[in-house]
This record gives C-alpha cells, sequence and structure tokens, in this order.
C-alpha cells in the first residue's frame, strides 16, 4: 500500500479530525451556498506537494446526530485507520492537516471517502514530489521538548540523525559529543511555530554541522 507505515501512521498525522470545528453555515457574498447532494466532502485543493495542509469539509442535509467516519485510501483501495469525526451542524470545516510527508504517502492519487449514517460520499487529491524540504513532524516535537528543556542535546541530535536518513542533513563530527548551543534557540521556536520553514531551518542546521557548531551529527 502507498499509505507508508499505516494507519497512515494517522492517529498522529490526522489527530486533527477529533478537533473538527462545526459551523452553522458557510456563505458567500451574504448568500447561503447551496449543496445539491445529501453529503460531500471536499478538500481546498485536488494536488498537494510535500509540506502542504489538507482542509477538508463535510456537508449533510440532515444531522442525525451520530459521527461520521473518514477513510483515506491509496490507488490500490487499501486505506489506513477510520477517521471519527463529530457532526454537530450542516456545515464542518476541519482544521488543516500536518503538513504531508514523504514517509507517510507516496506520490499518486488518493480517495477519500466519508460515511455518515447511511450516507456516503468521495473526493481526490494528488500527492506530487516538488523537492519541498520536510522535517517530520515527530522530530519536531523532540525539538519542542529540547527548547523546553525536557530534554538534553544528545537526545535532540539523535532526532536530527534521522534526517541523514531521509538526505535531508549531512553528517559531521558524528564522533564528537552531541552538543547544541543555546543561542539557536530562537530561531528554534521561530521554526516550530512556522515563522521559519523547514528548508531555511535546515540550511541553518548544516551550516552549523559543516562549521562544528552543531557536534555529534
Amino acid at each position: 500500500m502507498k499509505l507508508k507505515n499505516t494507519g497512515i501512521a494517522a492517529t498522529a498525522w490526522i489527530a486533527f479530525a477529533g478537533a473538527a470545528v462545526a459551523l452553522c453555515a458557510t456563505s458567500i457574498g451574504g448568500i447561503l451556498t447551496a449543496y445539491a447532494e445529501p453529503l460531500t466532502i471536499s478538500l481546498d485543493s485536488e494536488v498537494y506537494n510535500y509540506g502542504d495542509r489538507l482542509v477538508m469539509t463535510i456537508w449533510v442535509e440532515d444531522v442525525v446526530g451520530s459521527d461520521a467516519t473518514i477513510f483515506i485510501r491509496d490507488s490500490s483501495g487499501e486505506s489506513g485507520s477510520p477517521i471519527p469525526i463529530s457532526i454537530l451542524d450542516n456545515y464542518t470545516e476541519m482544521p488543516p492537516s500536518l503538513p504531508l510527508e514523504r514517509n507517510l504517502f507516496a506520490e499518486g492519487l488518493y480517495r477519500v471517502d466519508i460515511i455518515y449514517g447511511n450516507l456516503n460520499a468521495t473526493t481526490t487529491f494528488r500527492v506530487v514530489d516538488i523537492g519541498n524540504v520536510v522535517v517530520p513532524f515527530w522530530i519536531k516535537q523532540v525539538a519542542y521538548s529540547w527548547l523546553s528543556g525536557e530534554i538534553p542535546d544528545h537526545v535532540y541530535v539523535d532526532a536530527l540523525k534521522n534526517l541523514l536518513d531521509l538526505g535531508i542533513l549531512h553528517s559531521g563530527t558524528g564522533d564528537a559529543d552531541a552538543f547544541v548551543p543555546a543561542w539557536i534557540m530562537p530561531a528554534t521556536a521561530w521554526w516550530l511555530q512556522e515563522l521559519v520553514d523547514d528548508d531555511a531551518y535546515v540550511l541553518m542546521m548544516q551550516y552549523m554541522i559543516d562549521y562544528g557548531l552543531v557536534r555529534g551529527i
């Protein structure tokens, strides 16, 4: 299956589902948007690059008081774990997903199926690779713990070493004791707040690895 490391490694990737935001209705220019089908699911784009986020919207004609279930299937029809969604009103806009990662989604076409009561609907999207640098989300979680002082340098360095296998970073003084200077913490905070993108942060880290300022990688 092309959904790598599944349940789409999804419980983490798409945990945003449980926090779906229900809105009473959607309008454009003050005019209520009409939906021809009793159940629809749509995405904010048909094509996504690695690093992009999916935004799903659901419309139901009749709210029946039960949850909907979403399945994301690859081109072979295989899916990851089902994603439950609380339907509280006719229109539900889900918060953006975590950024799409290469190690979770292969390039190709995916189908999104939703089941709500005895209704079902489908939409599709395609994942393409244009070479964006994408740091896996779990490494950002480790970075947050390092930034918060919960873990020492060597644990963060061990996490960053995984970027070597992904070809995102290149090794430097791997035999040295792990060390990350505290003065890069502000830049790390900006990165985790998405004020700095993955590419810029990785370039900074690579520079510091090359010049021995970050050691142990």
